[in-house]
């Protein structure tokens, strides 16, 4: 079994990349797909349903490398209206200079 994977792997294509680095071994990278499932966040009041809502997000964020401004608006599609209402309120009155939550550039960290 391990050798017919093994062959499998020799046979797939190599990028420039990997090619043109100095690994002599016989492997090959790869990439594999991964979903997550991230729910609608609702506001409830729950460190441990936090905890586990922040955590699928960055292990999405993670494996899809995410850049903040990516992660906040993300973070944004997945939660209640009132608290992405709240959120653009929020940074908005903690300066008022910036704008809107789309026109400023919040961190993953201030949010």
């Amino acid at each position: 079994m391990m050798d017919s994977f093994a062959q499998i792997l020799q046979q797939l294509p190599r990028s420039d990349a990997l090619a043109s680095s100095s690994y002599s071994g016989n492997a090959t990278c790869f990439k594999v797909q991964v979903n997550f499932e991230i729910p609608i966040f609702e506001g409830q009041i729950d460190t441990g349903a936090i905890d586990k809502w922040l955590n699928l997000l960055e292990g999405y964020f993670s494996v899809h490398e995410f850049s903040s401004w990516e992660m906040i608006v993300f973070a944004l599609l997945k939660v209640a209206p009132h608290i992405k209402d709240w959120w653009e309120t929020y940074y908005e009155q903690k300066d008022e200079n910036t704008g809107s939550l789309f026109s400023a550039a919040p961190t993953w960290n201030s949010f």
